[in-house]
């Protein structure tokens, strides 16, 4: 295969999942022009610790960070779950950059 047509198919997907993305969330959030500046944040600490370019890795990260924030809105309050994420990013940058499934 080509490489446009790879990515033109790499383009086709990300557009589906954002659209499948962007109606699942619009169930929860109404629709204003910030909408999305608080998930930023997460999933750019989900993919780094993940591994930039390992999909298994990122989706154990996005498990794990999950599970993490669950846990620190329940014993802790609400308003620290966001802390953890950028805690996470912190300490994955610092301790293993390639992330845990990363190259």
């Amino acid at each position: 295969a080509s490489p446009t047509s790879i990515k033109r198919i790499a383009f086709g997907i990300s557009i589906a999942t954002t659209s499948v993305a962007g109606a699942l969330l619009i169930i929860i959030q109404p629709v204003e022009p910030s909408v999305g500046r608080e998930y930023i944040g997460r999933v750019f600490a989900i993919c780094v610790l993940g591994g930039l370019g390992s999909l298994p890795g990122t989706v154990i990260g996005a498990m794990l960070l999950g599970i993490l924030e669950s846990f620190t809105a329940t014993f802790y309050g609400p308003s620290w779950a966001p802390a953890v994420s950028f805690g996470v990013l912190l300490l994955t940058l610092a301790f293993r950059p390639a992330g845990l499934l990363g190259r």
